[in-house]
C-alpha cells in the first residue's frame, strides 16, 4: 500500500507540477529544454479539451513580449487581450518576456497561478485581463476574487475593463503611485545608497591619505622626497652632495633607470639562441611589468607633494579661498548627478543623431557625448579631490604642534583628528568589529568554510605567497621607517599636556590608521544588493502588477516564488542579461596569448562552436533566463530554481521581473557607456542584481574554486561594478535587463526551436530600424546556425508615410492598414522550418479616434522615450488600444478585409495548403502600387490563416 501511495503521489506531482521534477544538480541546456517539454505536454493534456490530439506532433508555439517599460507593458496588455480573444494565449506553450513586456507577462502568469491554486485539473481556463464585452451577455465583466475572470468573446472589438485591468491603470504611474510620499521615499533610498557607496570609497582614499600623512607630517616634508627624508635622518647630510638625483623625484628617476636597464637586458637575452629566447620571454615580461608598476607608483607618490603644497598654500590664504574648493566640488557633483539623471534623454539624442540626418540632431548627439564623457571623467577627479582633502587635514604647519589648539597645528583639518578621545572611540570600534568578524569566522559553519576556502586561495598562489608576504613585510617596514624618519624617531608618549610636535603628529597618524582599519572592517557588513534600487523597484512592480500570493497558515500575502508558478499558464521564461566583460577563468589566463597553441586545430570530434566569449566579441553580456524549473545561462549552466531560492530568499517572481527590467544600471551589457560606469555605480543608479552563480548552486563554500576573483573574498562588489570586473566564474554574477542583449525575448524561443513564434515589439524605434530584431538575427546565425528571413520594408514605408500625416484618418480601403505585422521564415537547418510573426507598434490611421488624437498631440507616439515611466490614463489607453488593434488586424483572417474593395460579398477563401498557389488580389481600378500592396497584404492574411489552422486555433479558441 505504501508503494501505491508513493507512486500515486509521484504521478500527481508530475501531472500538476513541472512534469520532470528537477534534481539538485547543475544541468546543461538540453536537460532544461527536456524538462520544459515534459511540462508543456502535461499542460496540454491536463487543460485542453483536445490536448492529447496535440501531443508532440503539433508545433511549439511561443509568444515574446518586448522590453520598453510601462510603454511596452501597456501595448502588450492590449496585444494579450486580442490574442486571448482568438484563443492564442491558451494555446501558447512558451511566454518569453523582457523588461516592460515582463511586467504584464509575469502579472498574467501570477494571476493564473492564484486562480489555479488548489483546484487541480478541474479549474476552468481564465485569462486575467479579458474584459467581458457589453452586449455579450456576460455580465459586467467584474473580475473574480483572484483577478482572473472568465474569457469573454469581443463584440465589435469592444473590450471592457475588468478589475485586474483597472488596478493596472491605477498604478500606471507605478514608480510613484502616492505622489510626494513616494518621491520622498525614493530619494531617501537613493541617498542611503549614495551614502553607503561614498563610505565604501573611503576603502581606497583613506588608506592612501594615511600613507601620504605618514610620509609628509608637515608642510616642510612636501618639498622633498621620502627617500631624501630617510637618508637625511639616517646619515645626516652625507648624501647632499648628489643633488641632481635626490632633490627632485629620486624614486621616479631610479625606477626609470631600472626600467631602461631591464629593457636592454631583455633585448640582449632575446638576441641569443632559440633556447635563450624562449626562456627569457616570460622572465622579460614579468620583470618589465614589475619595474614599470613600481616606477609609476613612485612617481605618483612623489607627485603628491607638490600638488598638496600648492593646495595647502591656496587654502590657507583666508576664509574666502578656503571655501572655494568645497563650492567647486559641490558644483561638479551637481553636474554629475544631473547628467546621470538625464542619461536616458542624452542617450536618446545620441541614437537619434545616428539615425536621422540634420545639423540639429548631429549637434545634440555631439553635445550629449561630451556631457556623458565629462561626467565620467569628473567622478574620478572628485574622488581624487576627496583624497587631497583628507590628506590636507592631517598635514601640520611647521613648529605649531600645540594639541590644545589643533586649529593652529592643523589649519585645514577638523579638531577631532588630533583629539585623544577620537583615538579611544576608533580603538573601541576596531576592537568591536574585530571581535564580531572573528566570531562570525570562527564560530559559524559558513565562516569556517570561508576560512578554509581562503586558505586554499592562498595555497593556490604557490611560490607567489611567500614572495607576496615578504613584499608586504618589506613595505610595512619601509612605512615604519618613513614614519620614524619624518618625525625624528620612534614615538615617545609623555602623556602630558600640551603634547610636543612629535606626539601630536603620531596621534594624528594613529587616528588615521585606526580609521582606515575601521572602514575596511565595516565594509564587510554591507551586502551586494541591500543598498541598490533593486528592492524599491521590485516592490513597486509587485504592487502594480500583483506579483504576490497568499500562503501560510494565516493566509498572509507575500511575494510569489518562481517555483510556485502554475503549469496551468504558458511556460514563462523571464529574460535577463548576464553582464561579463572578462572571459571565464582568471584575468591572466584570459589575457595570455599562446601563438603556437592558436595555430593548432582542435582534435577531431571536438570542433563544435564554443559558447560566445562576451569579452572577446564585444557583447559584454550573455543570454540568461529565469523560469519555474531552472535558472542560468550557457557559461554558468543551469541550476534548479528551488535550489537557487533556498540560497537566496529574495529570489522571487517580483525579483525576477525587476531584474529583467533593470534598464538603468552601472553595467548594461552591449548598451553600456564605459565612461559613466563608475558614476552610475557611485550615484547608486543600480537596478541590477548580484545573484548566486548557478554553476556553484550545489557546491559547498569550502569546495569552491580557489581561483575565485579577489572581490568575491573581499565582498567588494561595488568595486567590481564600478570598474567592470565582472566574470562568469565568480561566486556571484551581475544580472540586469534582458534588453541589454535581446529586447524581444526571441533568442530563447529560437533555442527551443519553436515552430511558430509571435513577437510583440513595442520598443522605442522611431526611425523603424528594427535594431532589436536584426541583432537577434545576427546572434541566431552566429550562435545557433539558424537563419531568419523576414521583410519589414512595408512597415518602414508605412511609418515614413505616417510621419507626414500624424493624427489624420486614413481611408478604410487603404492597404496600409495591413502593415502592423510581417511574417518571416526561420530556417533551423535541414528541412526544419519555423514561422515568425512579427508585430510592431505602428499607427496606420484606422485606430480609434482617441488614439489618433493622442498621436496628433504627441508626435513621438508610439515611440515615446522609455525614460517616461509615469503614464496617465490617456497615455496608457492609447498604447493598450494600439496593441489590441495591431493584433486584431494581424489575426483577422476569417473576415474579409475592410480595406479590400469589392470583397464584402466574396466567399471566404480556404487557407492555402500543400503546393497550392496563394490567392491573388482581385482586379482593382486603383494605381498599380496599390494593387501590388493589396496583393501582398492578402497573401500575408492567407499565410496567417494557414498558421492558425496548423495551431488548431479558430475564432472560438483552441479546438472548440
Amino acid at each position: 500500500m505504501g508503494k501505491f501511495w508513493k507512486k500515486s503521489w509521484g504521478w500527481l506531482k508530475q501531472l500538476f507540477g513541472a512534469g520532470k521534477v528537477p534534481g539538485s544538480g547543475v544541468v546543461d541546456l538540453a536537460d532544461v529544454v527536456e524538462a520544459e517539454a515534459a511540462a508543456i505536454r502535461t499542460r496540454r493534456e491536463a487543460w485542453f479539451a483536445d490536448g492529447k490530439g496535440l501531443g508532440d506532433g503539433a508545433p511549439w508555439f511561443g509568444i515574446g513580449l518586448s522590453g520598453g517599460g510601462i510603454r511596452s507593458a501597456s501595448f502588450c496588455l492590449g496585444a494579450l487581450q486580442a490574442l486571448d480573444a482568438f484563443g492564442m494565449v491558451k494555446r501558447a506553450d512558451y511566454l518569453s518576456t523582457v523588461s516592460g513586456g515582463g511586467f504584464i507577462g509575469t502579472g498574467m502568469v501570477a494571476a493564473m497561478t492564484r486562480h489555479a491554486a488548489g483546484r487541480g485539473k478541474t479549474v476552468p481556463y481564465a485569462f486575467p485581463y479579458a474584459g467581458l464585452s457589453v452586449g455579450a451577455g456576460a455580465g459586467d465583466g467584474a473580475g473574480t476574487s483572484d483577478g482572473a475572470p472568465q474569457s469573454g468573446q469581443p463584440t465589435e472589438n469592444d473590450i471592457r475593463d475588468n478589475e485586474a485591468v483597472s488596478h493596472i491603470r491605477d498604478h500606471a504611474n507605478y514608480l510613484m503611485p502616492h505622489g510626494v510620499t513616494d518621491i520622498i521615499l525614493s530619494l531617501c533610498v537613493v541617498a542611503r545608497g549614495v551614502a553607503v557607496n561614498l563610505f565604501l570609497v573611503l576603502l581606497v582614499i583613506l588608506p592612501l591619505a594615511t600613507i601620504t600623512i605618514l610620509t609628509n607630517p608637515t608642510v616642510r616634508n612636501l618639498d622633498t622626497s621620502i627617500l631624501v627624508d630617510v637618508l637625511t635622518w639616517k646619515f645626516g647630510q652625507a648624501f647632499t652632495w648628489w643633488p641632481d638625483l635626490l632633490n627632485a623625484f629620486p624614486l621616479s628617476k631610479i625606477g626609470l633607470a631600472a626600467l631602461v636597464v631591464s629593457l636592454i637586458v631583455w633585448g640582449a637575452v632575446r638576441s641569443g639562441g632559440r633556447g635563450w629566447s624562449d626562456t627569457a620571454s616570460g622572465w622579460g615580461v614579468g620583470t618589465v611589468r614589475l619595474v614599470g608598476v613600481l616606477t609609476l607608483a613612485g612617481f605618483a607618490l612623489e607627485l603628491q607633494g607638490p600638488i598638496l603644497k600648492l593646495f595647502f598654500g591656496y587654502l590657507t590664504q583666508g576664509e574666502t579661498t578656503k571655501a572655494t574648493i568645497p563650492a567647486v566640488y559641490a558644483m561638479l557633483a551637481a553636474f554629475v548627478a544631473a547628467t546621470a539623471g538625464f542619461r536616458t534623454q542624452l542617450v536618446g539624442w545620441i541614437e537619434k543623431g545616428l539615425a536621422e540626418p540634420g545639423v540639429g540632431a548631429l549637434l545634440r548627439s555631439v553635445l550629449s557625448r561630451i556631457l556623458l564623457f565629462a561626467a565620467g571623467l569628473i567622478v574620478p577627479f572628485l574622488i581624487y579631490l576627496a583624497y587631497l582633502g583628507l590628506s590636507l587635514w592631517g598635514i601640520a604647519c611647521v613648529g605649531l604642534f600645540d594639541i590644545t589648539h589643533p586649529e593652529n597645528a592643523f589649519p585645514l583639518g577638523p579638531s577631532f583628528i588630533g583629539n585623544p578621545w577620537t583615538q579611544v572611540l576608533l580603538m573601541a570600534a576596531f576592537v568591536g568589529l574585530t571581535v564580531f568578524h572573528g566570531a562570525a569566522l570562527l564560530l559559524t559553519q559558513n565562516g569556517k568554510s570561508t576560512l578554509r576556502l581562503f586558505g586554499k586561495r592562498l595555497a593556490a598562489l604557490g611560490y607567489k605567497l611567500p614572495v607576496g608576504l615578504a613584499a608586504v613585510a618589506v613595505a610595512l617596514a619601509c612605512l615604519v621607517l618613513a614614519a620614524w624618519a619624518t618625525r625624528g624617531g620612534p614615538p615617545v608618549f609623555r602623556f602630558a599636556s600640551p603634547l610636543d610636535w612629535q606626539e601630536a603628529s603620531y596621534l594624528v597618524l594613529i587616528n588615521y590608521v585606526l580609521a582606515s582599519l575601521v572602514v575596511i572592517l565595516s565594509a564587510f557588513l554591507f551586502s551586494a544588493n541591500a543598498n541598490s534600487l533593486h528592492g524599491l523597484y521590485r516592490d513597486r512592480l509587485s504592487v502594480a502588477f500583483r506579483l504576490g500570493i497568499r500562503s501560510g497558515r494565516d493566509n498572509a500575502v507575500g511575494p510569489m516564488k518562481l517555483s510556485q508558478i502554475t503549469p496551468y499558464a504558458p511556460y514563462l521564461l523571464v529574460n535577463a542579461a548576464l553582464n561579463a566583460r572578462l572571459a571565464a577563468g582568471t584575468q591572466r589566463e584570459s589575457m595570455r596569448v599562446n601563438i603556437q597553441a592558436a595555430d593548432v586545430e582542435p582534435p577531431a570530434g571536438n570542433r563544435s562552436a564554443a559558447p560566445p566569449d562576451p569579452a572577446k566579441r564585444g557583447r559584454r553580456a550573455e543570454f540568461f533566463h529565469l523560469s519555474r524549473d531552472y535558472i542560468g545561462s550557457l557559461s554558468t549552466r543551469y541550476a534548479p530554481t528551488t535550489v537557487m531560492e533556498k540560497k537566496d530568499a529574495d529570489l522571487t517572481l517580483p525579483a525576477a521581473t525587476a531584474i529583467s527590467g533593470a534598464a538603468f544600471s552601472s553595467n548594461m551589457g552591449r548598451a553600456n557607456i564605459d565612461a559613466l560606469t563608475p558614476t552610475l555605480a557611485l550615484l547608486n543608479v543600480r537596478l541590477g542584481y548580484w545573484l548566486d552563480n548557478p554553476k556553484y548552486c550545489d557546491t559547498k563554500v569550502e569546495d569552491l574554486s580557489p581561483r575565485l576573483p579577489w572581490h568575491d573574498f573581499l565582498r567588494a562588489y561595488l568595486v567590481a561594478e564600478a570598474f567592470g570586473l565582472l566574470r562568469t566564474d565568480s561566486s556571484k554574477i551581475y544580472v540586469t535587463d534582458g534588453g541589454h542583449v535581446d529586447n524581444l525575448g526571441l533568442y530563447q524561443l529560437l533555442r527551443r526551436k519553436c515552430r511558430v513564434i509571435l513577437i510583440v515589439d513595442a520598443e522605442a524605434d522611431p526611425a523603424m530600424h528594427f535594431g532589436a530584431l536584426v541583432d537577434v538575427e545576427r546572434f541566431a546565425r552566429i550562435d545557433l546556425g539558424y537563419r531568419i528571413t523576414i521583410d519589414f520594408t512595408a512597415m518602414q514605408k508605412a511609418a515614413a508615410r505616417r510621419a507626414q500625416a500624424k493624427g489624420a484618418h486614413a481611408e478604410d480601403a487603404d492597404p496600409v492598414h495591413a502593415e502592423h505585422f510581417s511574417i518571416g521564415e526561420i530556417d533551423y537547418g535541414g528541412n526544419d522550418k519555423g514561422t515568425l510573426i512579427y508585430v510592431k507598434a505602428l499607427v496606420t490611421g484606422d485606430e480609434p479616434d482617441y488614439v489618433l488624437d493622442y498621436e496628433r498631440r504627441y508626435q513621438s507616439f508610439p515611440h515615446e522615450t522609455t525614460g517616461d515611466q509615469f503614464f496617465s490614463e490617456e497615455q496608457m489607453e492609447a498604447y493598450r488600444a494600439l496593441g489590441f488593434h495591431a493584433l486584431e488586424r494581424a489575426l483577422t483572417t476569417t473576415d474579409h478585409p475592410k480595406w479590400a474593395p469589392g470583397w464584402a460579398s466574396t466567399p471566404e477563401p480556404e487557407p492555402p495548403s500543400g503546393d497550392d498557389p496563394p490567392l491573388s488580389a482581385p482586379p482593382s481600378s486603383g494605381p498599380p502600387a496599390v494593387t501590388a500592396d493589396l496583393a501582398q497584404a492578402c497573401a500575408a492574411r492567407q499565410e496567417m490563416a494557414a498558421i492558425k489552422k496548423a495551431l488548431g486555433i479558430d475564432k472560438r479558441g483552441l479546438r472548440g
